[in-house]
C-alpha cells in the first residue's frame, strides 16, 4: 500500500530548479536550502601570492657568548637563498657577574682579615666569576674546607668593602642593596636549621603542629568572646561608679551613720567579687598585661568610689607591690586581684572604725558636760 493511499493523497508541489543546481541535488534537498549556509569560496581571503622562496639548510654558526672559536651547525630558514647574518639568537640570554676586582694596595687597606689569606681570597673571586656565584659550586670546587655561608660572608663583605672605599660619599653607595641589607651569616644559618627541621618533621610532628595550631585559634575565639563580655560588665561596673560618684558629692553633706557599711555586706560584697573574679579568671587562658587584667581590676572594684581606688593604689605602692603585675600568669593575677579586695576591706573597715571611735568621742564629750556643766535642777511631784 502506498503512503499516498494512505494519507489521502499529497498536494502536488512543483519546485522551481535553481541555477547552476543539477537534477540530482534537487531530487536529495527536496528543493529547500540546506540546513548549514553555503559558503563562496571566491568570498574567502585568500594569502597573497609571495615572491619569497623558504628553505631550510642545514649551516654553521658561531655564538659570541663563548670564548673559543667552537663552531656549531643547526637548521637555518633560508629566504630567497640568502642566509641570515648577525649573532646567534640565543646569545643574549647568556648574562654574566660583574664581580669586583681589587688591587694589592686595596686588600691591605681595606681587606685584611685574619680568617682569610690572599689566596684563599683570590681564588674565591676567580672561581665566582667562573660559576657566576653559584655558591654550591663554589665550595664543590673550593681548595680548602670552607662553608656555603663562610664564601658567601667573605664576598659580599668583600664587594662592600670595594664598594664603600671606591665612593667616599655615602649618598653615592646609600640605595645600593649590598650597602642596605648587608648579608647575615648567622640569620642564614638560624633559616636554613629551621628549613631543615620542617622538612625533616614526621606525619606525627605535623598532627601535632595541626593540634598546636587549632587550639591557638581556639583559644583566639574565647578571647573575643571573653572581651564582649567583659566589656559589658565594664559598662555596668562604669553606671555603677558614676552613681558612687554622685553620691560622694563634696557638695552633699552625709552622716557617717549613713555612710558606713556593716560588715555582713562588706563581706559579701567582698566575696561576690572574687567570684566573678576567679570565674572570670577561669574563662581566660591568655592573659594581657594592659587590657584584660585591667578589666578585671576595674570590675572587681566597680563597687568603690573613685577615691577609695585611688587609695587602693596608694597603699600598694606603699607596700612596694607593681599596680600591674610583670608577669601577669593566671596564680599572679588571681593572687593580685585578691590582695586588691583584701586592700579594699581594710579600707572599709578603717572607715566603720574612724565613724564609731566619732560617735564614741561625741557620746563622751556628751556625758562629760552632764557632769562638769550646771547641776541638773529636779523637780520633785507630789501627788
Amino acid at each position: 500500500m502506498d503512503v499516498k493511499n494512505i494519507l489521502g493523497g499529497l498536494p502536488n508541489f512543483s519546485f522551481p530548479l535553481q541555477e547552476k543546481n543539477s537534477s540530482e541535488v534537487c531530487a536529495l534537498t527536496g528543493g529547500f536550502a540546506p540546513l548549514m549556509p553555503a559558503v563562496d569560496l571566491s568570498l574567502l581571503k585568500k594569502k597573497p601570492p609571495s615572491d619569497k622562496k623558504v628553505i631550510w639548510r642545514w649551516l654553521p654558526f658561531k655564538n659570541s657568548a663563548r670564548k673559543d672559536d667552537l663552531q656549531l651547525h643547526h637548521w637555518i630558514q633560508v629566504v630567497n637563498g640568502v642566509p641570515p647574518t648577525g649573532d646567534y639568537s640565543f646569545a643574549k640570554y647568556n648574562k654574566s657577574v660583574d664581580i669586583t676586582r681589587y688591587t694589592d694596595e686595596e686588600y691591605e687597606k681595606y681587606l685584611a682579615n685574619p680568617k682569610w689569606t690572599k689566596e684563599e681570597t683570590d681564588q674565591l673571586f676567580d672561581l665566582c666569576e667562573r660559576f657566576n656565584l653559584r655558591f654550591i659550586v663554589i665550595a664543590d670546587r673550593f681548595p680548602s674546607s670552607r662553608t656555603v655561608e663562610e664564601l658567601k660572608d667573605r664576598y659580599y663583605s668583600v664587594s662592600r668593602a670595594m664598594l664603600i672605599a671606591r665612593n667616599p660619599s655615602s649618598t653615592d653607595v646609600a640605595m645600593d642593596p649590598l650597602v642596605q641589607e648587608p648579608y647575615n651569616v648567622s640569620q642564614e644559618m638560624e633559616r636554613k636549621r629551621a628549613q631543615s627541621l620542617i622538612l625533616s618533621q614526621t606525619k606525627q610532628q605535623e598532627r601535632r603542629d595541626e593540634e598546636v595550631l587549632a587550639e591557638a585559634k581556639r583559644i583566639a575565639e574565647l578571647r573575643i568572646m571573653t572581651k564582649v563580655d567583659l566589656e559589658s560588665e565594664l559598662d555596668v561596673a562604669s553606671k555603677a561608679c558614676a552613681n558612687v560618684t554622685e553620691r560622694a558629692n563634696p557638695g552633699e553633706t552625709v552622716s557617717p551613720s549613713n555612710t558606713e557599711l556593716p560588715p555582713i555586706v562588706v563581706s559579701s560584697m567582698t566575696s561576690t567579687d572574687n567570684a566573678s573574679t576567679i570565674a572570670s579568671l577561669r574563662m581566660l587562658y591568655v592573659y594581657s598585661r594592659t587590657y584584660a587584667l585591667g578589666q578585671m581590676v576595674q570590675s572587681a572594684s566597680s563597687s568603690a568610689g573613685l577615691r577609695t581606688i585611688k587609695r587602693v593604689d596608694q597603699t600598694l605602692q606603699e607596700l612596694g607591690v607593681n599596680l600591674k603585675p610583670r608577669v601577669p600568669t593566671k596564680t599572679v593575677c588571681a593572687e593580685h586581684l585578691e590582695l586588691r579586695n583584701e586592700i579594699l576591706t581594710l579600707l572599709n573597715l578603717q572607715k566603720q572604725l574612724q565613724n564609731k571611735e566619732v560617735e564614741g568621742s561625741s557620746f563622751r564629750d556628751g556625758s562629760h558636760c552632764e557632769t562638769t556643766g550646771t547641776p541638773k535642777v529636779r523637780f520633785f511631784f507630789s501627788f
